[in-house]
């Protein structure tokens, strides 16, 4: 039974009766993280036959041979592509060279496994840093994609989620296998990274006003607050995966966000109540990153998935689960 005073987050899910899902023996890489865990939970409403969710040290995805041994072990038919090495906008600047390596030598050892071990479905979760910038238009539609480079600030990392799509197209050409690259927008919820200096902005400043907060002091927030980003909850993003896994015409590029731009000081303010901050600087000398980003999400739409999280609601669960769960907080 549910403590009904804690944090709860709850979002129906809207599966269909017939699911390829279930049945499945399913591979879920980076099961702990924010996307990871929400996914984990949606599945686990399908009865699928197996789930695999297994942690670094069970599986090591930038260890090529312990990739393969575990795809040759549990020939899973099945796999969502969550794992990555993350940071937010401070953190991708001081990681560039970490960032390429890393993530490429994870795409490139679970794609190499896959080649041996062929499976029926694969969802790659790509990221809207790929995008070419300067935006040409906005919002950002898929097929502007391939259509120049990264914006610099967040290059090695954009550039190695970007280059799995050869990996993809080039494995359902060969294999026969159906997959989709999904193109996420900023992500946000429970059991994310909170990491004060290098994370993404929504758990940073989480963990900041929480900081706040507790010393009496003033909530401290990069740039002006004018810069503005599509936000999607973890819990609409995990059922967009399932959604895209059990619906025909969901293959290939496609956006998964919110199609609405917020900006950076309502973010802030609105966290800012839950902690109960008075008072908030906006350090207008630290780097903003990407003026304004928001995401097309048409083509989701018209599939039939609609987001269900309010922005609001989202940041006023997230802060109180953070507050609530300071043993469990990764950093």
């Amino acid at each position: 039974m549910q403590d009904p005073n804690k944090a709860q987050l709850t979002i129906l899910s809207d599966l269909p009766p017939i699911s390829m899902l279930r049945g499945s023996r399913c591979l879920v890489t980076g099961a702990r993280g924010v996307l990871g865990r929400a996914v984990v939970d949606q599945i686990g409403e399908l009865g699928v036959e197996t789930l695999f969710a297994p942690t670094r040290n069970e599986l090591d995805l930038q260890d090529a041979v312990a990739t393969e041994r575990f795809l040759a072990e549990h020939r899973p038919n099945v796999v969502i592509h969550l794992a990555a090495t993350v940071f937010g906008l401070a953190g991708n600047m001081k990681n560039q060279l970490r960032s390429i390596f890393e993530n490429s030598a994870i795409n490139q050892n679970i794609f190499g496994a896959i080649a041996k071990y062929p499976v029926d479905y694969f969802f790659f979760a790509g990221t809207v840093a790929s995008y070419p910038y300067p935006y040409v238009e906005m919002p950002l539609k898929e097929e502007q994609f391939f259509n120049g480079l990264p914006h610099s600030g967040e290059f090695g990392y954009a550039m190695a989620k970007r280059h799995a799509y050869g990996y993809l197209r080039i494995l359902s050409e060969e294999t026969g296998m159906r997959f989709t690259y999904g193109i996420f927008t900023n992500l946000y919820g429970s059991h994310d990274r909170f990491d004060v200096d290098g994370g993404h902005v929504i758990p940073s400043l989480v963990a900041k006003a929480h900081e706040a907060s507790w010393h009496g002091r003033p909530l401290k927030v990069w740039g002006d607050g004018s810069a503005e980003r599509d936000f999607l909850h973890a819990k609409d993003a995990a059922r967009a995966i399932v959604f895209c896994a059990e619906t025909p015409g969901a293959d290939t590029l496609v956006n998964i966000s919110s199609g609405e731009a917020v900006s950076i000081e309502r973010i802030t303010r609105r966290i800012a109540d839950e902690a109960r901050v008075n008072e908030i600087h906006f350090e207008v000398d630290k780097p903003v990153g990407i003026k304004r980003r928001v995401v097309d999400n048409s083509r989701l739409r018209a599939l039939g998935f609609e987001p269900k999280v309010k922005i609001d609601d989202g940041l006023a669960f997230t802060y109180k689960w953070y507050a609530e769960n300071q043993v469990d907080i990764r950093r």
